[in-house]
């Protein structure tokens, strides 16, 4: 590897994270053909996500990476709190934020098609401005898993269906009792599009534990089986609103997220959630929160066949 090339893949490793791997090739096909459009801009996005392949620290955006200085939850846990800080109570405004990334780790197991990630979520909860209780973080949940994409472009009633995934993740909070919480699952993942609009489907199946094991053993009964995403673009604003929750315990959640441009690669980022399943720490709280900040990626950005 030439030294030119060297760097090229170390500024890749550095900058990785803020790469969000979308087509910007001159099109060459009919724009009136949505399926022969998705065609090509899944290769676009595909190659470019292989440029990465040769370095083993390359990395992209995966689920949406984001900061919110100010957020505010009108009812927040006292209880719990009580159990990481003797020292103050708990206040209504904290920090949250989110980092994900993926790497591919194998391409095209399947002929042309399936390719091997490893992926990273973390989203945590920050009492930032809570000076009496030492500003300690409230709650994070950390999210390695791993998956085989399969690129897609069979169409259902109008719909494309750009993305299959299949994986297993773990999520904890890497906590001792009693705020200790842990689960693992396997699930599928089915992203839908059509012209500026997006529709993900998300079914999970939680990998049983011993009783003596399970910190969270009703998970199940305020989560569910799965989350719904439905995704809207206008132009460069986008708004999107997932929901999950078990309708037989009448338990539900849902999150209401709305990203505009601000400067280069920072969006603006206004988020809005409601119900049970917010983090581990609440999966069985019902949160009302509303947050304030930025993101550099979308949910749009890394499916095929949008911007």
């Amino acid at each position: 590897m030439t030294p030119t090339r060297s760097l090229r893949y170390i500024g890749l490793s550095l900058l990785g994270m803020f790469t969000i791997p979308v087509a910007t090739a001159q099109s060459t096909t009919d724009d009136n053909d949505p399926v022969q459009k998705a065609n090509e801009q899944a290769e676009v996005r595909r190659d470019l996500e292989a440029e990465t392949v040769e370095n083993p620290l390359a990395i992209t955006a995966y689920r949406r990476n984001y900061l919110m200085p100010w957020t505010y939850n009108t009812d927040p846990d006292e209880a719990d709190f009580r159990e990481i800080s003797s020292e103050g109570d708990v206040d209504n405004a904290e920090m949250k934020f989110q980092i994900s990334f993926k790497v591919k780790l194998i391409e095209d197991i399947f002929g042309d098609n399936g390719d091997l990630f490893f992926a990273y979520t973390q989203r945590s909860w920050w009492q930032a401005y809570n000076s009496e209780a030492s500003s300690p973080f409230r709650e994070t949940n950390y999210e390695p898993e791993a998956f085989v994409s399969f690129d897609n472009n069979r169409t259902l009633w109008g719909w494309i269906n750009t993305i299959n995934r299949v994986g297993f993740a773990h999520q904890s909070n890497g906590r001792s009792d009693p705020l200790s919480r842990s689960w693992n699952r396997i699930y599928a993942e089915s992203i839908f599009q059509r012209g500026d609009w997006a529709f993900s489907i998300m079914p999970h199946w939680r990998i049983p534990e011993n009783d003596e094991d399970d910190d969270n053993p009703d998970l199940e009964n305020y989560i569910g089986y799965g989350d719904l995403t439905l995704v809207r673009a206008f132009g460069d604003q986008e708004v999107s609103l997932m929901v999950r929750g078990n309708p037989g315990k009448a338990h539900y959640g849902g999150q209401l997220d709305y990203s505009f441009p601000l400067f280069g690669k920072v969006r603006g980022y206004v988020q809005y959630y409601k119900g049970y399943g917010e983090s581990l720490i609440d999966y069985d709280h019902d949160v009302q929160r509303i947050g304030l900040g930025f993101s550099i990626n979308t949910f749009l950005a890394g499916i095929p066949g949008t911007r």
